[in-house]
């Protein structure tokens, strides 16, 4: 399912995306100017984190989850338009 701050902001929903994807719900609105969020891809908590668009429009980092401590691979895009995408990845591939 995909996201638009615009949309999101305003309390309406996008339609769902057909395309399957293989990661962690991806897409979400900030929150407000500097918070953004995602779900764990191993235990399914949404997570508020810090956005610095200062960083630039592509970053990637490895952030713990808070509640179950397993790492995340963080991948964040800024769109021309202004929309976040931010994607949680297993550090390592689950067995």
């Amino acid at each position: 399912m995909y996201w638009a701050c615009e949309v999101l902001t305003s309390g309406q929903t996008l339609p769902w995306d057909d395309e399957e994807e293989t990661s962690s719900y991806n897409r979400n609105a900030v929150l407000d100017g500097s918070e953004a969020e995602y779900l764990c891809d191993h235990c399914g908590e949404a997570i508020v984190v810090p956005v610095d668009l200062s960083q630039g429009n592509h970053q990637r980092y490895v952030e713990d989850c808070p509640v179950c401590c397993n790492p995340n691979v963080i991948h964040l895009t800024v769109d021309p338009q202004g929309r976040i995408e931010l994607r949680a990845d297993p550090e390592q591939d689950h067995y």
